[in-house]
């Protein structure tokens, strides 16, 4: 009997135990990231070509998933074919897809373009592949004389090109300038 009691007590403990260590290591794999950093700056290229510098004050990359998360401030600066600045993205924070090199800039995102127009969304995409930033959600466009609103958008980084949905506002110069 008093062996009937210490197997049990044995069997007890090991599968307490086995247990624990299995519920640490699935939460260790899904929870935390591979790469953590502060004030990190990743270049975005497309074919060998600079198009964007990335400023992230804090990083968390999980190669698993190619998925890179920024948070506590993003600065992006965009660079044109000829590796000229454009226009500069800031935002509270983002998402990379670390194959494609697509980016989600998520709350209070500004772009400010080299040639003087400002555009102010909550969440703007970076399409690597089709060098543009789109936004499917209402979009403000302002330059000095003029201000545009509209319910989406798509773009060059430099803010040249662009198609904006059912737009309205003051001014005529970003009517004319919209392609």
């Amino acid at each position: 009997m008093k062996e009937l009691i210490i197997l049990l007590l044995l069997f007890f403990i090991f599968a307490c135990s086995t247990k624990e260590s299995e519920s640490v290591e699935s939460g260790t794999e899904l929870d935390y990231p591979d790469q953590e950093s502060w004030n990190t700056v990743l270049t975005i290229t497309n074919q060998g070509n600079k198009m964007g510098v990335v400023v992230a004050s804090h990083l968390k990359k999980y190669s698993s998933k190619n998925l890179t998360l920024i948070s506590d401030g993003l600065k992006v600066d965009f660079y044109n074919a000829q590796g000229r600045h454009t226009s500069v993205l800031t935002s509270e924070g983002g998402r990379v897809h670390d194959v494609k090199q697509d980016m989600i800039a998520y709350g209070n995102v500004v772009v400010v373009s080299d040639s003087g127009m400002t555009l102010y969304t909550d969440t703007l995409r970076w399409d690597n592949e089709r060098q543009k930033i789109i936004s499917e959600i209402p979009v403000t466009i302002i330059s000095e004389t003029d201000t545009l609103y509209g319910d989406s958008f798509i773009s060059d980084p430099g803010l040249e090109n662009y198609e904006i949905t059912n737009s309205r506002g003051t001014g005529s110069n970003l009517l004319r300038k919209k392609s």
